[in-house]
């Protein structure tokens, strides 16, 4: 079974990658990775830029996964953002080469039914990405695909491991959790993919 990442290259993607089995896992990059972080744990890599349609359309084409993780999301350095249309690419690719994978996307507390409950700061300071992520979201939802989407609270770099999935929730937390906690959420998931399919998850320390 392949595991194709997207945006394996950032913080909690490389969580997540450091958790998997390397012989089944695929990290799709922006751009090549400047250490040797893949090459150190035997982890196949491939290019292919979220806001390019066609590279990814030819990454999944080309390696036929039976899960797709999406971390995408943030601003290239063009200022061009990448939670709505890279995501959506990722989405519409999956649906044409590979329609029965399951597809797990890390968006964030704060989208989707749970914006109404977020305050004037949060909305001030993240709005652009919570309603762009909110918009890939309603494109998940609405396709033919299997899909599972982790909505993470705030997130830091402790080394902590505690996760806790809950469906459902609209109030945010005051705590944050870590990255670290946040991979072994989603490799919780890919265990057995089929188990949380069609939910959508808070993810938070406790």
């Amino acid at each position: 079974m392949m595991n194709v990442i997207f945006g394996a290259n950032g913080a909690s993607g490389r969580e997540l990658i450091a958790l998997l089995n390397p012989k089944t896992t695929l990290a799709a990059l922006r751009v090549p990775a400047e250490d040797d972080f893949f090459a150190a744990r035997n982890v196949a890599t491939d290019v292919a830029d979220a806001l390019d349609a066609e590279a990814v359309a030819a990454l999944v084409a080309k390696h036929q996964p039976q899960i797709i993780v999406s971390f995408v999301g943030g601003k290239n350095e063009q200022g061009v953002r990448s939670d709505a249309v890279g995501n959506i690419h990722i989405i519409q690719t999956a649906c044409t080469h590979a329609p029965n994978a399951h597809l797990v996307l890390i968006t964030s507390m704060g989208c989707g039914e749970q914006w109404e409950h977020t305050s004037e700061p949060v909305r001030q300071f993240l709005g652009e990405a919570l309603l762009a992520k909110t918009e890939a979201e309603k494109v998940l939802r609405e396709s033919a695909l299997n899909w599972t989407i982790v909505r993470p609270c705030g997130l830091n770099n402790d080394e902590s491991e505690q996760y806790c999935l809950t469906e459902n929730r609209l109030e945010m937390p005051q705590n944050y959790m870590s990255r670290n906690g946040l991979a072994h959420a989603v490799a919780h998931i890919l265990v057995e993919p089929a188990a949380h399919n069609h939910k959508v998850y808070s993810a938070c320390a406790e």
